[in-house]
């Protein structure tokens, strides 16, 4: 069982980004609200939380109204929205020093469950709970590649001690790597508020900084799905490893279509006359006499007559053939 004695864990999930390189489909979204597989990729995670542990998100001005929507779908969770004094890319906090602010608005002094919000998480979290020994623990997968791990936090371990961390290295020491996954234990809270004065937004790089003090550090690794959504590319892998060839439909008309794998289509949606292969559409959206592959289709959107592979489409868009 876990080593929490007295003091059960809080929650903080991370959505205050304001994730640009998802534009325009983070634009007016938050990119934890993606919908991933037929429901927002932030509940996914909510979902597999224990519902004993309280839980705060930390957002920013910008998607307050979005989140406090979503703690409503949530009405026996002990959920809290908090909000960082932030409205844009260029006054936002960081993640780290988000962190700190939480911690000290809320004088948490127990266990802290730190989840990065535009996460995939396929492992179970009550195991990784049940690995905490009174030391923080990191959250580690294997990448089985040393190109894909020179993208992330890499981690290198002896046991299940951590060694050494470094962010996004050229010559990684092992292909395991950070997951955006975090249990630290109460005496590290200070070292975050400490280390977030010098670097407000390096989330994995206060393990270098626990390292460089001492201070020891357990990992958990896993070998269940992980996706790190980042960009297009990586959103739409996880929407099609995770609809796994099937699709969802919501209140939506399809006619005289063929829609492919992976393809996921919003409420009140017209779909006639076209061909869809692993595409997004979100709700509200008209496409007629039209083939899609490998896209996604934002809210209110009207597309007709065209051929489009590998597109991000604005909401409210209207794209129509011109003879």
């Amino acid at each position: 069982m876990p080593n929490f004695e007295e003091k059960q864990p809080v929650c903080l999930l991370l959505a205050g980004g304001f994730a640009t390189r998802l534009w325009p489909l983070t634009e007016k979204r938050a990119k934890p609200l993606l919908p991933l597989a037929g429901k927002p990729l932030i509940r996914h995670i909510i979902e597999k939380i224990p519902a004993h542990i309280p839980l705060i998100i930390s957002t920013n001005q910008q998607f307050q109204d979005d989140f406090e929507h979503l703690k409503s779908e949530f009405p026996n969770r002990n959920l809290t929205v908090f909000i960082e004094d932030s409205d844009s890319d260029q006054s936002k906090r960081g993640a780290l020093a988000a962190t700190a602010l939480v911690i000290d608005e809320f004088g948490i002094d127990s266990p802290l469950l730190l989840i990065a919000g535009d996460n995939f998480f396929g492992f179970n979290m009550q195991s990784f709970l049940e690995s905490y020994t009174g030391k923080s623990v990191l959250a580690s997968y294997d990448t089985k590649s040393l190109e894909a791990a020179r993208q992330f936090g890499v981690v290198d371990i002896d046991g299940k001690k951590l060694v050494g961390f470094v962010e996004k290295p050229q010559d990684p020491p092992s292909t395991l790597v950070s997951t955006g996954c975090y249990l630290f234990s109460p005496e590290d809270l200070m070292h975050i508020k400490d280390y977030s004065l010098l670097n407000a937004d390096n989330l994995g790089g206060v393990f270098e900084y626990l390292l460089a003090r001492k201070q020891d550090v357990e990992v958990f690794q896993f070998d269940e799905e992980w996706i790190d959504i980042g960009s297009f590319e990586s959103y739409l892998a996880a929407h099609n490893q995770l609809m796994d060839g099937s699709d969802v439909h919501h209140t939506s008309a399809v006619s005289n279509s063929t829609l492919g794998d992976a393809v996921h289509i919003g409420e009140n949606v017209v779909i006639e006359d076209s061909v869809l292969e692993e595409v997004i559409v979100m709700d509200n959206c008209v496409i007629k006499n039209s083939h899609l592959r490998s896209c996604i289709i934002d809210k209110g959107c009207v597309i007709e007559g065209v051929d489009l592979t590998k597109k991000m489409i604005r909401a409210g868009s209207e794209i129509q053939h011109e003879e």
